[in-house]
């Protein structure tokens, strides 16, 4: 049966079902609207544990601009909407600590042997995922946009940096004009800033999102830049504001997740720009 809402009894919207309510709204928002609507994709769980004043505090809005939002979504008032968040908590997924605690028959720390044999594993898990998991059209259409970037700029940081890394690097192996987007010194906004019309953002990122490289999409997208993203799921943050989305599911309970799913796919991009040439 389907959950209800204690005060209506009519079946309670989920999370998913709102979000793709605020996804599909988020064009005719105000400009503050849209505002509260990214961050509640984006983090969902600050929604759900915060008071409507420390996130309107982080927002830097009025605690009204909240309720006005909420009532956009036919909601009564915030307090309504962030049950819808604080139930995703109740009925979502273990972290990935507790799954990995949960599940773990993770060899002693003496035993390398046992230790090699399950990171082959996931790696090898990793690769299978990804072949099974791959749109072969938007690949093309992602190598397309690759080959005809006058210049591609590449955003990764944590998990994501040596991706990124490896990107940028194969593309200028290749004597394609490529750099890494300057987190460190504060300027990735204003490098994003100088993009021409035939640039090419390439944004890494996987669960859980680093803001950084979220906020780098989002300039790019408001600025009416292309951009291609290499992320985990639809739900990404990423992918719901870039023209293309490359997906690697990352799904092994491992404390460490492999990346060699996310470098085969970079491999095969930059051996299909080669070939192209």
């Amino acid at each position: 049966m389907k959950r209800k809402d204690a005060s209506t009894g009519q079946p309670a919207e989920t999370f998913d079902a709102l979000r793709h309510r605020v996804r599909d709204r988020f064009p005719t928002l105000s400009p503050h609207l849209q505002r509260i609507a990214r961050a509640s994709l984006e983090e969902p769980n600050n929604f759900a544990l915060n008071t409507t004043q420390v996130i309107a505090d982080e927002l830097r809005i009025q605690p009204s601009t909240l309720i006005r939002f909420a009532k956009e979504f036919g909601f009564s008032g915030f307090a309504e909407m962030q049950r819808v968040f604080r139930q995703r908590l109740i009925e979502g997924e273990a972290t990935v600590r507790e799954r990995v605690l949960a599940n773990s028959n993770a060899a002693t720390p003496g035993d390398l042997e046992a230790v090699f044999d399950e990171s082959l594993q996931a790696h090898v898990l990793a690769i299978e995922t990804l072949r099974k998991a791959c749109n072969f059209d938007d690949l093309a259409r992602a190598t397309e946009m690759l080959r005809n970037a006058r210049h591609v700029y590449v955003a990764g940081l944590r998990r994501s940096k040596p991706l990124a890394d490896y990107l940028t690097y194969g593309l200028l192996r290749g004597e394609r004009a490529a750099s890494l987007i300057e987190f460190t010194s504060g300027m990735a906004g204003p490098q994003i800033a100088t993009f021409g019309a035939e640039d090419l953002l390439v944004a890494i990122a996987f669960t859980p999102y680093t803001q950084a490289v979220v906020d780098a999409v989002m300039d790019a997208h408001v600025s009416g830049r292309k951009v291609l993203t290499i992320t985990d799921k639809p739900e990404s943050p990423l992918a719901q504001f870039c023209d293309i989305a490359l997906y690697v599911p990352t799904s092994a309970e491992s404390q460490f997740q492999p990346i060699a799913g996310a470098i085969a796919l970079i491999h095969v991009l930059l051996i299909a720009i080669a070939n192209a040439r």
